[in-house]
This record gives structure tokens, C-alpha cells and sequence, in this order.
């Protein structure tokens, strides 16, 4: 019987029947689309219940359907199933000590039914001591799944990953290269997927950025990858994956000779891709760097991800075929020479303290430098420390972060005018001496830029920050971080030279007059804005008509301001989401502010009793008219 038939057949079993139809685990919204067909409408109480671990899925059925997204359980919930999996009501009371242990085991299956009911049935095979017990809620991963094991829970996870696009699945088994529990920085994540060449390259217009962005949202779709924070503009942040699927990335990386990771002296290293040490010690014998060199002289990469080191590490980073290496948790107190002979490096992330030196121009393919310094050498840094001027010809950078280093301008040197860094995408952990016109000039793709002032002798470059950001006409996301402002300082002015195409703005520590505000009010298309400590000075702040049109999300914090004076006629009239911490001189939030009609979030941490009572008014007037959702929270405030 074919589709057609059987759909018939089925229409006329249900109909004058009352029914309950289950699908279980859908993979594709058509399915319930093509058996709504066949479906008799006799408004007699009949439902069809559908489940679907893909929000792709779900996303698709919800119209004029109720849905509902089931959570992880919490800890009592996670709990009282192990318990009632182990144990029978009859064997009630058992050892407290059982109880403890347990309660941590359960903890430790992250609120996952299906691992909380595989770990059960390994319990019920385990005798009922404490150290038996102990034994099994110490394991980094109490199951050890892998693809195709024959467990239950084997071969409903494995389905997941079978699933997957091709172009997913590394991508998705890339994840398990990072620690158990660790939060993944999407930026961080992206960057690596791109420099390890797992993005394909898009057809239209769209950066590979983009389109490895959209790859995550895809694995967060399948339910295969955990959001854990979100940016004010609703996008992920920083993710993880689920330890019931880690071991599957590990063991089908390894089978895949995608990945290894090495914890102490390696073994089973042939013929891997990549390299990933969660021990950053072994990598400083020399030993295993003769051994590994044998057995994959051709690593791709290499990542450290153990404990940082404060003190000297020798380590051996000698791998010729390398084009990505991430050693930003070990330390160098010299700069690492090896790296200037890899010269097929895409992605590079290293701390040092020190000059980089000329030769880094031989690294031509280099798509991402990071270069962290330590906080102690930012503190006493006597005057500012100049990347070479031979990063100029590294023309294929996509992202430099450099904390605490800046750029020279080009044109001082002879020919240096022709040096422009296209490809350049992302420029952070500069301060105001790289915020010139012959630098940022020469940046024409640059869309992200954060500036970090750590010095006090920077500090007297703020006033002219922003006078050549004009010659950025992609700017979009803009961060300037004014370490330990002095508070006692005068305040200081500053010129409208924003783009106007930026769409993000945080500043900290900047000192602006509130007099100011109007320029960064009329940027048409900014839509979040965050002033942190002492980001403006003053007692008033007075808005005016027609600023912030665009504005979706506002952040104040730690900001001296009395009073905020808001003109009937401006009204942010697309202010989603207000969050006001640490304004203990506020005493009001403008009455305007409730009236804002698409205001979906309040958010009040440790301001003063009658700030807090101001947002509560707030709080009893919009739900009198439509639901939101409210977070109003306070503390006593601190003294003033």
C-alpha cells in the first residue's frame, strides 16, 4: 500500500472515533504536515502528540499548535529519578551517605533524563557502597558513550550525529577538543572552525564568519550544542556541549584522525590531524615532542588547553605542517622562535610580555594573531608597546587581538602607504595611539574594534579617540575600556565621529559630559548601548527629541548621575530590554520609560530604595496593560 492509500485507510479508522496519536521523535515538519491531510476534523477532543528533539522542527509546527520545550531537570528532579531507577520503594531508608553521593551523580548527568536513567541502570549493577559509589560519581564521564555501542542511549545520541550535514559534522566534533565544563566563546570557536578550513566557502557576498555562525546555530537547532549566555543582541555568546555527548566527539574524532587529546605521555597519536593538550607539562618534554614529530609529522594543529602557567615552560612547538596553534595558556618569557618558521600558520593565540618581533612577517597565510600579555606587565608599562611595523604585510589577517600592543602608522616609513590590511575584520587590545587616521585608515573592512587604555599616560589621548573613526564605514560594534578611571579627574569632551552604521557601543571609564550624549543619540542605527563606571560624568542627564530611534538595549552602571530627564517626544520607542546596576545617586527611573510599548525587560541590581520603588511603579503599570516579563532585584545600597 502506498502513502496515498494508507493515508486513506487512516482517515476512515479515525473518523467518528475519538483519538490520541503519537509521533515520537521527529525529524522533519513535513511529516506532521502530510498527516494533518488524513487527519478527520470532528472537534471531539482528539489530539495528536509530537515529539522532536530539532527546535528546526518545532519552530515549524508551532502555528496554531500549543507547544511545549521541555527543560533540563533541576537537581531534586534529577534526584528523585536516579532514585527511583536504583531503588525499589521497599529498600527505603539507605545510607545517608548513598543519598550524598548520589545526589552529586545526579548533578553531575546535567539534567538529561536519558544519561540520568543509563547511569541508574549502572548503579543498579554496582554494589551499594560509598567507595563503589564514590568511584563512579569521580569519573570525568560515568558512561563512556561511542557511536554504535549497543547501549539505549547509544543509539538514540548516535542518530543525532548521524544526521548531520557533512559540513557539520566536523565541525560538531571539533567541540570535544575543549575541557569537560568549559564555556565555549563562540568568537573563539568560530575563529578555529574557519582557520582549521571546516567552513565552506559561501557563494553570495556572506563572510566565513558568518556563515560558521550560522553552522552553530544549526548544532543549537539540533538540540546537539547548550547555549549558555547570550550577547545583548540575542546572539550566542558562549556555548557548550553535553558530557553525554563529549566522549562521542573524542572517540569519532579519533576514528576520523581529526583529533587527540593528550593528558600525559601520548599514545595512539598516528596519523592524527590535530593535537589538543590538556596537560600542558608533557609538551615541555622533549621526549614526547621526538615522539610525537614521528608519529604525526604532519599536524595540522595544535592546541593547549591545560592549567595556565605563571612560570617558564620549555615547550616544543616544532611541527612543520602546523596552521593552527593556540598556546595562549602557557607563558612565554621569550618569544617562542619555532613559530616564526611555521609558515603555514593560519591561526595563532600566544602570551607574551615582549617585543613581537620583525620575522612574524614570514607567517604570510596568518588569518588570527591574539597576543595576551600579562596583567602585571600592562600595570607597569611606562610607555606604550608597538606591534613591528612589518605587521603591515600580513595581508590576509582577518582578526588581531593584541592586549596592550598597538600599531605604528605606516606612512612614517618609506613605501609604507601602501600597506592596508583589507581582510581585516577585528581589531581589539589596542589603546588610543592605534586610533589614528594613518592606521584605522588602512583598515577599510573593519567591523569590530575594542580599545583598551590600561596606562595613565594613554589616558590623555581620550579627548581624541573617536576623531578619525569616519574613516571606518563598516564599523559596526565599537568597545572603549578606560582602566581605574580617576574619579576626581575633570570631565572630558570628545567629537561626533561615530559611523553610522554602528550598531554596538560600550564605553567604560571615559569621563564624557552628559552634554555630550546627543551625538552618540543621533547615530541612526545603534540599537545597544552600555555606559559603564564612569563612562559619563555628571549629575543630569537630559534626552532630547528624536534621539535613540533605534535603540533596543540600554545599560547604565556605576555612573555618578542624580537625575535622567527624559523629553516627552523622545521616547526610544524600540527599547526592548533597560538594565540599570550600581546607580546609587539615581533616585528615579522617568516614569517615561513605562509607557515604552515594546519593552519586554527591567532589570534593577543595588541602587538606592527609591530607584527600586520607581521601577516597581513601573512594574504594576505595565501589567495593567500588557504581560511582560519583569526582573526587578535590589540590594541595600552601598554608601554614597
Amino acid at each position: 500500500m502506498d502513502a496515498g492509500g494508507l493515508g486513506e485507510h487512516l482517515y476512515a479508522r479515525l473518523t467518528g472515533r475519538r483519538f490520541l496519536v503519537v509521533l515520537d521523535d521527529i525529524w522533519n515538519a513535513q511529516v506532521l504536515r502530510d498527516l494533518k491531510k488524513f487527519i478527520p476534523i470532528d472537534r471531539n477532543g482528539s489530539r495528536i502528540i509530537m515529539t522532536t528533539r530539532l527546535l528546526g522542527v518545532y519552530a515549524a509546527c508551532t502555528a496554531g499548535i500549543s507547544t511545549l520545550v521541555v527543560p533540563f531537570m533541576n537537581d531534586d528532579e534529577s534526584w528523585n529519578l536516579l532514585r527511583e531507577t536504583v531503588f525499589t520503594s521497599d529498600q527505603e531508608p539507605w545510607d545517608p551517605q548513598l543519598e550524598k553521593i548520589g545526589r552529586k551523580i545526579a548533578k553531575n548527568c546535567e539534567g538529561l533524563p536519558l544519561a540520568i536513567i543509563e547511569v541508574g541502570r549502572l548503579l543498579c549493577k554496582t554494589e551499594r557502597k560509598v567507595e563503589c559509589w564514590k568511584e563512579i560519581e569521580e569519573r570525568e564521564d560515568p558512561l563512556v558513550i561511542t557511536i554504535d555501542d549497543g547501549t539505549p542511549i547509544s543509539n538514540t545520541l548516535s542518530l543525532s550525529y548521524k544526521m548531520l550535514p557533512r559540513c557539520l559534522k566536523s565541525c560538531f566534533l571539533y567541540m570535544g577538543v575543549f575541557p569537560k565544563d568549559y564555556e565555549i566563546p563562540t568568537s573563539k570557536l568560530i575563529q578555529l572552525w574557519v582557520s582549521e578550513g571546516f567552513i565552506e566557502q559561501p557563494l553570495s557576498g556572506k563572510s566565513l564568519e558568518k556563515r560558521a555562525e550560522e553552522y552553530l546555530n544549526d548544532l543549537v537547532f539540533r538540540s546537539l550544542v547548550l547555549v549558555c549566555k547570550c550577547s545583548s543582541s540575542d546572539r550566542i555568546k558562549t556555548c557548550r556541549i553535553h558530557f553525554v555527548f563529549r566522549n562521542i566527539c573524542i572517540s569519532e574524532a579519533h576514528n576520523e584522525n581529526l583529533f587527540h587529546i593528550i593528558k600525559k605521555y601520548p599514545q595512539g597519536t598516528d596519523r592524527q590531524r590535530g593535537l589538543c593538550f590538556h596537560n600542558n607539562t608533557v609538551l615541555g618534554f622533549k621526549g614526547v615532542h621526538s615522539s610525537l614529530l614521528e608519529s604525526v609529522p604532519t599536524a595540522r594543529s595544535l592546541l593547549c588547553f591545560g592549567p595556565q602557567h605563571q612560570h617558564p615552560l620549555r615547550v616544543y612547538l616544532h611541527f612543520p605542517s602546523l596552521s593552527v596553534l593556540d598556546a595562549v595558556t602557557i607563558r612565554f618569557y621569550k618569544f617562542p622562535q619555532q613559530v616564526v618558521e611555521l609558515v603555514q600558520l593560519r591561526y595563532l593565540a600566544i602570551t607574551y610580555d615582549g617585543e613581537i618581533p620583525p620575522s612574524i612577517s614570514a607567517l604570510c597565510d596568518l588569518e588570527v594573531l591574539i597576543v595576551r600579555r600579562h596583567h602585571e606587565s600592562l600595570k607597569h608599562s611606562k610607555a606604550p608597546v608597538y606591534l613591528p611595523m612589518e605587521i603591515w604585510k600580513l595581508h590576509k589577517l582577518r582578526h588581531l587581538k593584541c592586549m596592550g600592543h598597538d600599531l605604528l602608522d605606516p606612512t612614517s616609513v618609506e613605501n609604507g602607504s601602501a600597506n592596508i590590511l583589507e581582510n581585516l575584520l577585528t581589531l581589539s587590545g589596542v589603546s588610543a595611539h592605534s586610533c589614528t587616521r594613518g592606521v584605522l585608515g588602512r583598515m577599510p573592512s573593519l567591523t569590530k574594534l575594542g580599545v583598551r587604555i590600561e596606562s595613565p599616560h594613554d589616558v590623555i589621548e581620550i579627548s581624541n579617540l573617536f576623531r578619525d573613526f569616519r574613516f571606518l564605514k563598516r564599523l559596526v560594534s565599537c568597545k572603549c575600556i578606560v582602566e581605574n578611571p580617576s574619579i576626581g579627574s575633570q570631565v572630558v569632551s570628545f567629537a561626533p565621529y561615530f559611523p553610522t552604521g554602528i550598531r554596538k557601543l560600550t564605553l567604560q571609564g571615559c569621563r564624557f559630559s552628559w552634554r555630550d550624549m546627543t551625538y552618540i543619540g543621533s547615530i541612526p542605527n545603534l540599537q545597544v548601548l552600555k555606559l559603564r563606571r564612569c563612562a559619563f560624568r555628571g549629575p543630569e542627564w537630559e534626552t532630547s527629541e528624536r534621539e535613540f530611534r533605534g535603540l533596543k538595549v540600554l545599560l547604565l552602571e556605576d555612573l555618578d548621575i542624580q537625575h535622567w530627564i527624559i523629553s516627552p517626544r523622545c521616547h526610544f520607542p524600540n527599547l526592548r530590554r533597560f538594565i540599570i546596576r550600581h546607580c546609587y545617586r539615581l533616585q528615579e527611573i522617568p516614569h517615561v520609560i513605562g509607557c515604552l510599548s515594546k519593552l519586554e525587560m527591567i532589570e534593577v541590581d543595588d541602587c538606592s530604595p527609591t530607584l527600586v520603588i520607581s521601577a516597581q511603579q513601573i512594574q504594576q503599570q505595565r501589567r495593567i496593560h500588557s504581560s511582560w516579563d519583569d526582573k526587578i532585584k535590589s540590594k541595600p545600597p552601598l554608601s554614597q
